[in-house]
Parts: structure tokens; sequence; C-alpha cells
């Protein structure tokens, strides 16, 4: 036998090693997803919302105007709220809670549960979000006053009924968007953060989020829940307008693995309902808007929520919603009423 003959054979026995170790992946995979479907089929589907005050303020008119009306006409009981670390502690060692006092009073009054983000790096931009008086720069220092804050802020509200669970920081260790200080933004970090925090409440559960529309939770650490956002359209300076490829299949294999492997409940942390464009939201036209989010493109949105399999989701924009109808615009707030929570 020819040596080219012996090199074609050895060539054909690693490709058919490699095509079968691909099929095994493949089915493993597979069941991993029938699996995480089988789990999550029968459990009751629960839409939520954000809502910022820091967002809302920037529309100029009344953040609890469109916050009250958030919660009469549309009706959410699932509500995820901010704690804010230069709002809450702007000088440091003194706590000012009664902005997020009054969120949580009036949401209670209406029987909806909250979910509390607690930490340095919170929704809405600029992410971060210290006070005067914390120098980023002093890695130690900020980094103590950062866990003192977070077992503040639990301290404060642990024994709240209506507190369903704890977020813990909001996509904390990606550093790629936002104004934040990478030397503070660490895995280690994040550990002694969480550890704080169930130091002080162990009843609830704690969710830590992500970004990445690829990435995967490897190096932890891990809460109860693992949530991560998901857009359909965004805008940058280089492409314009861009439609993300993934389609809800890719999410519900995502979000089987990571159940699987690590053990955790998933849910869609930030679905994206408003309108990303060239400019803030604040100053976006209607029409530029809709290139972006549209009532159709919000329900689109919603199913491919859906084909994930993943039963928990909160929705992105009520601060937008509520600007656009008091514009004369209220498509999509119209569009959001008229959905089951």
């Amino acid at each position: 036998m020819s040596k080219k003959v012996k090199d074609l054979k050895k060539y054909q026995k690693a490709l058919l090693l490699a095509l079968v170790i691909l099929l095994v992946v493949i089915f493993e995979n597979l069941l991993l997803m029938i699996r995480y479907n089988r789990i999550n089929k029968y459990s009751t589907e629960t839409i939520g919302v954000s809502y910022s005050q820091v967002q809302a303020e920037r529309y100029e008119g009344d953040w609890r105007e469109g916050y009250i009306a958030m919660l009469d006409e549309l009706g959410f009981k699932n509500i995820r709220l901010a704690a804010y670390w230069n709002r809450i502690e702007p000088r440091q060692g003194e706590y000012e809670f009664a902005e997020l006092d009054w969120m949580i009073s009036e949401a209670s009054k209406r029987d909806a549960k909250i979910t509390l983000v607690v930490g340095q790096k919170n929704i809405r931009y600029p992410e971060c979000f210290y006070p005067d008086w914390v120098d980023t720069s002093d890695t130690s220092a900020a980094s103590k006053y950062a866990i003192d804050m977070v077992k503040q802020v639990v301290e404060h509200y642990k024994n709240n009924p209506n507190l369903a669970g704890w977020q813990l920081e909001n996509e904390f260790l990606l550093k790629s968007f936002g104004s934040c200080p990478g030397n503070l933004l660490t895995n280690l970090q994040l550990s002694r953060e969480l550890d704080a925090l169930k130091s002080v409440d162990s009843t609830r559960p704690v969710t830590l989020t992500q970004s990445d529309q690829f990435g995967f939770p490897l190096k932890g650490p891990f809460g109860d829940w693992f949530g991560f956002s998901m857009y359909r359209w965004h805008w940058n300076k280089q492409q314009g307008y861009w439609k993300y490829p993934q389609n809800g299949t890719y999410f519900w294999w995502k979000a089987s693995v990571i159940s699987a492997l690590l053990g955790q409940n998933i849910k869609i942390h930030e679905l994206q309902a408003e309108a990303w464009g060239p400019v803030g939201n604040e100053t976006l036209s209607y029409e530029e808007s809709t290139k972006s989010m549209s009532p159709k493109q919000f329900y689109e949105n919603i199913q491919y929520a859906r084909d994930t399999k993943i039963k928990n989701f909160d929705l992105w924009g009520a601060e937008w919603w509520w600007h656009m109808k008091q514009s004369g615009r209220p498509e999509m707030w119209d569009a959001v009423k008229g959905l089951k929570k």
C-alpha cells in the first residue's frame, strides 16, 4: 500500500471520528433543549417591566406620574427597580431611601412584586452611578464602600413582603458599554458583593446578568437566576441600523445549556421594547424611532422571546412609552397595554 493511500485512509478515519464527535455533541445538545422545554413547558409566563427614574427624568416630564400610570394603566405585577448608589448615598454613610421607598410602596399598594437592582453598575446609561465622594481610582477603598452599600440596601429592604428578589449589579462584567472603571468590575468583586448580600438576606433569590449576545457565564460567581438581554435592532456609527442574526432557537439552546450545566434558572432581564437610534430617545423623532421599534416590531420581539422557551422576561422601555404618549404618539403604550401579563 502506497504512502499516499495510507495517508488518505488516516485522513478519512480522522474525518469520520470528527463527524461522530460532532453528531454526539449535537445529539446531547438536542437532549438538553428537550429537557429544558419539558421542565418549563407548563410554567406560567411572567412578563415584567423595568423602570428607571433616571431615564424618565431625561424626558423632562414628571417621572412619578409616568410611574403611577405604568402601574395603573399597564397593570404590570412584576417590576424591576434600581437602587442608584449616587441617589441613596449622596454623602458617605448618609442614606436617603425616601425616593425608592415611595416607588416600592406604590407598587406594593397594587400588589406588584419587586426585583431590586443593587450595586455599582445599574440599569440605564451611564451604567455606573458612583457618588461624588467615591474615588474610583482607589480600587481597595471603592470596593469596600460598594460592599458596604450593598449590605445597607439589603438590610433596609429585606423585610419588605413585596420584594421578590435581588439583582446584584447589572451586566457587571461587560466593559464595552457605559462609563465605568474597569478596575472595579471584576469576578472577585462580584463574588464579594454576592457573599455580602447573602450574609444579610439568604432567603430571596439573586439574579446575575449578562449582556453579551454570544457569551456564557463560565467563571462565576453564580446566583439563583441568570439573566441575559435580548435585542433585535440596534444602531452604531459603522453599520447604521443592524439586526442581530440569532433566532429564538439559539437562545433556547443557550438557556438549556446554562440551566443544565450550572443549575441556573433563566430569565430575560431586558427585552427590547424601545427604539435604538443614532441619538438618545429623548430627542429621537417618531419617524426615526420606527426604524427600530414599533407596535409591529414589539409583537415580533414578544414572539421572539417566546420562541426561546424562557418563561420569565422583563420589558425595556416603559419611560419611553410614556414620553411618546405624552407627545401625542400613544401607539407603543397601547400596544403594551394590550399585552396579557
